[in-house]
């Protein structure tokens, strides 16, 4: 989710007396921010315990604070910022410092020392203690602060409060200015000039001294420990969060069993020495098998990099979820670089120079590609894999380009690896990742991990107008179709006019005649799914929701991913009785739930009707079988029947395709005879009858 400070609603003024200031104020504003500069009087470590549900999310941004204080400390404090920034320059005391916390939630909240010093140490945070020359002589006593999103939004503030726990106890008072507002800007870009000439010893009349330094020098004036304060309840509300985990070790849950396949599939992978494809239907669970092919790999080796590349955002926080059972905590490498880069070359510096056993990334396909992500996993010394989520996409020319051949291991998840009409692609993968290892067919999986199903194919006869506009494509097609494999120019035409025919075909009128026939006769109530061309979706939205009264919504690419997730839910639920979808429910996103399917837009792709199938036949707690309609648009007779006319070559071309997918659902119907005599009369038609 993108973080914008200046979406939060923030008072100009606060008080004690009238603001919760760590709810109103600290703990969005931290929650939200990447970067956090303050100068201020005195400093406590028990306003990081009261604000740990503000400074775990900063910290899990990716955040950095810098903090300017007096050099007046408590003992424990002053002790805990030492020990902090001696474990920056030594390695074995700062992983012996991460050994003590077992998460940093708990840290905060019962050993909030432990949490400072590694805080410190891990860079989260850093400390300068400011004393004053020239001619000033007294204490460093300022309390301002400026907060930073990811958007160069800015907040600044000040006022009375210092940074300690007993300052949400006192009477205190500040002002906030934000950047987004013309009459207020200047306010805070002051503030930060002025934090970044005394954080980098520009002020004549304050002199900034490092942690270490500051040591040396003893400066620091000890004052007694604060007194105890009352611990908040909503701190033992908050979910547990462990963001660092140098010494877990990779294994598989105790509440996971393994089925039959998946220990065969990782089987055939670790004896072709860790490499290949896992070809498994959609629903037989590639994600499990290859987390326990890690697992097995690790076992191995000792010592383990992991790279998981998936195609979606989405896809990224669904991984993580399973590989936190999995005892692994990856950083999350998509969108900004700023909230990951310097984590993860962090960790590939510890785990090149043996500090850490484990270290693992989650990234997006387009992320993966980068320039600055290859650079940085190019420096991985020793042990790695690489698995890669519907890797198919990895064909494409620019992944291609970007393949780590550092990474020795490598395991590729594909229903459909074959790339369609792009045989280089096909072969780069195959070179890359290695062959086949082990299949897991569609059939071998319905009744493993899939439900049974069956399947109705429904004919779709064109309107007058619509046989006309295809004729007349398929005609232009007839007469390139022979050029289009030497002349790349002719290809791309030929491209063209197949994608307007394709359209055509699934766009046509009569379709929402036959839909709505369909669902009179087979009534929706809970856990439909209708799958439809772009240019169809609004109609068949307006006949579903407007005329039959069925509780929907659609589900496209223009929905967010929090509206997404609130969709899916609901449908999970019973709440909405449909989605209306376009493709973007091909691949990685589960809808379990399905009961009925009812595909308006075909394709003979095989990779995206085969994930449309698997998506449907997931299994689900009481769904014991599944139906899918399948309506094809077709010419009325055959608009030309000589076999040697060109046209109807081409037309004969295009049915066998849709045939082959046919096919493909029919066999492992329940009712593959009565599916299959549905398209007989065609099947004769077009002289295809061996299909």
């Amino acid at each position: 989710m993108d973080l914008s400070i200046k979406n939060l609603v923030i008072p100009s003024n606060l008080n004690t007396s009238e603001n919760d200031i760590r709810e109103d104020f600290f703990t969005p504003l931290l929650s939200n921010s990447m970067k956090y500069d303050r100068g201020v009087g005195y400093f406590t470590s028990g306003w990081l315990s009261v604000n740990a549900k503000g400074m775990l999310a900063f910290a899990g941004n990716g955040g950095k604070a810098r903090w300017v204080v007096s050099p007046i400390l408590d003992e424990k404090d002053w002790k805990a910022l030492k020990k902090g920034s001696e474990a920056k320059q030594n390695l074995l005391l700062r992983i012996a410092l991460r050994d003590e916390i077992d998460n940093l939630k708990a840290a905060l909240e019962k050993d909030v020392l432990s949490a400072l010093s590694w805080m410190v140490a891990d860079g989260i945070v850093d400390f300068r203690l400011a004393v004053l020359k020239g001619e000033l002589s007294g204490e460093f006593h300022d309390k301002f602060g400026v907060f930073h999103d990811s958007f160069g939004n800015a907040v600044s503030f000040n006022g009375s409060n210092n940074e300690t726990a007993k300052g949400f106890f006192n009477y205190e008072s500040f002002k906030v200015f934000v950047s987004w507002n013309d009459a207020l800007k200047d306010f805070v870009m002051s503030d930060q000039a002025r934090f970044d000439r005394i954080w980098n010893n520009q002020d004549d009349n304050v002199r900034v001294i490092k942690i270490g330094d500051a040591a040396k020098e003893q400066i620091v004036k000890l004052r007694p420990e604060e007194r105890p304060y009352r611990k908040p309840e909503w701190i033992l509300e908050e979910p547990s969060l462990s963001i660092y985990d140098l010494f877990s070790k990779p294994s598989i849950p105790i509440d996971k069993q393994l089925w039959d396949h998946q220990i065969e599939a990782i089987e055939a992978w670790a004896e072709n020495n860790y490499q290949g494809f896992l070809e498994m239907a959609t629903g037989s669970g590639k994600t499990i098998t290859s987390l326990a092919g890690m697992v097995r790999l690790f076992e191995q080796k000792k010592k383990l990099a992991i790279i998981i590349s998936v195609p979606y955002q989405h896809l990224v926080e669904q991984w993580y979820t399973e590989t936190k059972k999995f005892q692994l905590r990856p950083v999350k490498a998509f969108k900004s670089r700023q909230q990951w880069l310097n984590e993860l070359t962090e960790q590939i510096r510890e785990y090149n120079q043996g500090y850490r056993e484990v270290i693992s990334i989650i990234s997006t396909h387009t992320t993966f590609a980068k320039d600055h992500f290859q650079e940085l996993i190019a420096k991985i010394k020793g042990p790695a894999l690489l698995i890669a989520d519907e890797a198919h996409h990895l064909g494409s020319k620019s992944a291609r380009l970007a393949y780590p051949w550092n990474i020795p291991y490598r395991l590729a998840l594909s229903a459909t690896p074959d790339r369609w009409f792009d045989d280089i692609g096909t072969a780069a993968l195959r070179d890359y990742f290695g062959p086949t290892v082990f299949q897991f067919t569609l059939k071998e999986a319905i009744g493993v991990s899939l439900t049974e199903y069956f399947f109705h194919p429904v004919l779709v006869e064109l309107t007058e107008d619509e046989l006309e506009e295809y004729k007349t494509i398929t005609t232009k097609i007839a007469q390139i179709y022979s050029k289009a494999r030497t002349d790349p120019a002719t290809n791309d035409r030929l491209s063209v006019l197949l994608r307007d025919r394709a359209n055509l075909l699934n766009k046509a009128e009569n379709k929402l005649a036959i839909l709505s026939s369909l669902v009179d006769k087979n009534p929706v109530d809970q856990h439909n799914l209708f799958y439809c061309a772009p240019g169809q979706i609004d109609d068949v939205v307006r006949l579903l929701g407007r005329d039959k009264g069925i509780l929907l919504h659609k589900f496209t690419n223009e929905e967010d991913n929090d509206l997404r997730k609130s969709l899916l839910s609901q449908f999970d639920l019973g709440d909405l009785e449909a989605l209306v979808a376009i493709k973007c429910l091909d691949e990685g996103v589960d809808v379990p739930r399905t009961k009925t399917a009812y595909l308006l837009a075909s394709s003979s792709n095989p990779r995206e009707f085969i994930q449309r199938r698997g998506r449907i036949l997931r299994r689900a707690p009481g769904k014991k079988i599944a139906t899918l309609f399948d309506l094809i648009a077709v010419p009325p007779t055959a608009w030309t029947t000589e076999r040697e006319d060109p046209n109807f070559k081409i037309e004969r071309n295009l049915i066998r395709k849709e045939l082959g997918r046919f096919k493909e659902f029919a066999d492992t119907a329940k009712n593959k005879h009565q599916a299959i005599n549905a398209i007989w009369e065609i099947a004769k038609r077009y002289h295809l009858t061996d299909f």
